[in-house]
C-alpha cells in the first residue's frame, strides 16, 4: 500500500512537468506538481568492502521520485511518455532545474542521484 502511494506521489511530480518541458506548454489544469520526499536509494558496498564505492541505483532514485508521474517504465500517464530521450545531459539538467511545471530536484537529490536517474532514462527506459 505504501508503495502505491509512493508512486503515485511521484509519478503526480513528474508526469506533469516531463511533458509541458518536452512540449513547452502547460498542463490543461494549469496545476503544478508538488516536491516529493527524496529516497536516497543508494546501494553501499559490503561491510569491510573499502574499494568499491557506493553507487545509485538509479532504477530506485526513479521509481521513488519519478514514476508516480511518468509511469514506472517512463510511458507517461500525468507526464509525458520520456522512454524517447537519449541525452542524458539535457535529463540530467530538467530533473536538476527542473522547468514549466516541473519542480527542480537540484535541492532534494544529490548529483549522484540525479545522474543516476538521467542514465536510466536514457539507457534503461
Amino acid at each position: 500500500m505504501r508503495r502505491a502511494i509512493v508512486t503515485a506521489a511521484i509519478l503526480t511530480l513528474f508526469t506533469v512537468p516531463a511533458a509541458l518541458s518536452a512540449c513547452g506548454g502547460a498542463d490543461s489544469s494549469g496545476a503544478t506538481a508538488p516536491a516529493a520526499t527524496p529516497s536516497p536509494a543508494a546501494t553501499t558496498p559490503a561491510e569491510g568492502d573499502t574499494q568499491t564505492p557506493a553507487t545509485v541505483d538509479g532504477a530506485a532514485v526513479f521509481a521513488d521520485n519519478c514514476s508516480g508521474r511518468h509511469a514506472g517504465d517512463g510511458s507517461g500517464g500525468q507526464g509525458p511518455n520520456i522512454t524517447p530521450r537519449t541525452d542524458a545531459r539535457h535529463v540530467a539538467d530538467q530533473v536538476r532545474n527542473g522547468g514549466t511545471s516541473m519542480p527542480s530536484f537540484g535541492s532534494s537529490l544529490s548529483d549522484e542521484q540525479i545522474e543516476a536517474i538521467a542514465d536510466y532514462v536514457t539507457t534503461q527506459l
